[in-house]
């Protein structure tokens, strides 16, 4: 039968060997997180600073450098811009999108949204509208040739011209009317 002194003295003697292990023995944890840290300084370095989440950018450099294990894990998931890639300042934040092919084309397509059939008719359909259109242009130039039945909008614009020509002018004339009346008086009342 195992001595349970002896089994927990066991069991913290390889808890200390575990923590020798990985914090004292070549150091290897010290190195990850030296290297985490450098990585952390750069990508905070060389990320653009309008993309810096929750701090300025330079706070974030402080913290990032005097605090480097806590600053390191900080920056990494409150201050790095969202959907970064894992090099230090990289900006491609976009999914790499796939070549498109010749057959990606919608020619052959088996649904295409415009077949060759549709763009004729719609080339129809448009020489119809303009010998419409042209058809109603020739109509009406006759009518305007033997006079004009409306006003046309040149005509309109030179008569409001000169009815507002003709109130500024009317208005200009009270006012100086009215000031001199203003300095009649006054001269009026200063003499007497």
């Amino acid at each position: 039968m195992v001595d349970p002194l002896t089994w927990l003295a066991g069991e913290a003697g390889c808890a200390r060997g575990l923590a020798m292990l990985f914090f004292e023995a070549e150091g290897v944890v010290a190195l990850l997180l030296i290297g985490f840290w450098i990585w952390a300084l750069f990508d905070c370095i060389s990320t653009d600073s309008a993309l810096c989440r929750n701090l300025p950018k330079g706070f974030w450099l402080i913290l990032v450098l005097f605090l480097p294990d806590l600053g390191a894990l900080a920056w990494l998931l409150l201050g790095r811009p969202e959907r970064a890639g894992w090099r230090p300042g990289s900006t491609d934040y976009a999914a790499p999108r796939r070549p498109v092919g010749l057959e990606d084309h919608p020619r052959y397509s088996e649904i295409a949204g415009v077949t060759d059939r549709r763009s004729e008719e719609l080339d129809q359909r448009l020489e119809e509208w303009e010998k419409q259109q042209q058809a109603e242009s020739t109509a009406s130039a006759p009518a305007s040739a033997d006079g004009p039945s409306t006003p046309s909008p040149r005509t309109d614009l030179d008569a409001w011209e000169a009815e507002l020509a003709a109130r500024e002018d009317a208005l200009r004339r009270r006012e100086l009317e009215l000031r001199e009346r203003e300095l009649d008086e006054r001269d009026r009342g200063l003499d007497q």
